[in-house]
C-alpha cells in the first residue's frame, strides 16, 4: 500500500515525516530495525493511503516547517543529501 506516515516520540511530538511507493508498513519496519535517530525515539506512527506519497510527504514537511520553523528532528537530512547518499551505497556496493 503507497502512503505517507508520520513517527511520533513518547510526548507525541513528531520526529519523522516520510512516504513508500509501495508498502508503508514495511518501511515502517525497516525504520525501527535500523539503529539510528527514529528508532532510538520513536513510540507513535500514523499512516494513510495515498497515490501520489511524495508530493504529500512534501506537502506535510512544508506544513511542519511552517509551523514550527524547523523539520523534524529525524528529518534534518534533505532529500538531496539522502539520494546523494543512496547513490553513493548503489555505486560502490555493485563493484
Amino acid at each position: 500500500m503507497p502512503g505517507v506516515y508520520e513517527i511520533a516520540d513518547e510526548q507525541r511530538s513528531v520526529i519523522y515525516i516520510g512516504q513508500s511507493a509501495r508498502d508503508v508498513p514495511n518501511r515502517l519496519r525497516q525504520h525501527l530495525a535500523r539503529p539510528g535517530c527514529i528508532a532510538e525515539r520513536a513510540a507513535y506512527w500514523r499512516y494513510r493511503y495515498s497515490r501520489v506519497p511524495q508530493a504529500e510527504e512534501a506537502e506535510l514537511l512544508a506544513a511542519f516547517q511552517q509551523r514550527h520553523g524547523r523539520l523534524p528532528c529525524c528529518n534534518r537530512r534533505s532529500q538531496l543529501e539522502r539520494d546523494r547518499q543512496r547513490r553513493i551505497r548503489e555505486r560502490f556496493s555493485s563493484s
